[in-house]
């Protein structure tokens, strides 16, 4: 019944926490989420946002460059799929080598967008 979702999880060794995957496996189901109409998905949850806040720790520029960004899998393949779109990414790279004050900033941007929900 939700309008907006929204995920905040941290990547951890390349990929999102075990629990959310689950919950992706059990909530985002072939007959709720989507069904196919022959080898088409056909989407299910059209008119609905979503916006994915991301943590890792690696630097901005190898994380785009070398690693997989499960963020946006969940974007294009997950949600996409559903009819989700909208979907925000917001990532926040390097959380151990960043200062307090530059993480602060983040939070409030983010915190900012989130009123406007």
């Amino acid at each position: 019944w939700a309008d907006q979702l929204i995920f905040i999880f941290p990547i951890w060794w390349g990929g999102m926490p075990a629990i959310l995957k689950g919950f992706i496996d059990r909530v985002f189901a072939a007959g709720f989420a989507y069904s196919y109409k022959g080898i088409t998905p056909v989407a299910h949850l059209k008119g609905k946002k979503a916006w994915i806040i991301t943590t890792h720790d690696t630097p901005a520029i190898f994380a785009k460059l070398f690693v997989q960004d499960y963020g946006r899998i969940l974007k294009k393949q997950v949600l996409g799929m559903c009819g989700i779109k909208p979907t925000k990414l917001t990532s926040i790279p390097y959380v151990r080598g960043t200062s307090d004050s530059k993480i602060k900033k983040q939070l409030d941007k983010i915190s900012q967008l989130a009123q406007k929900i």
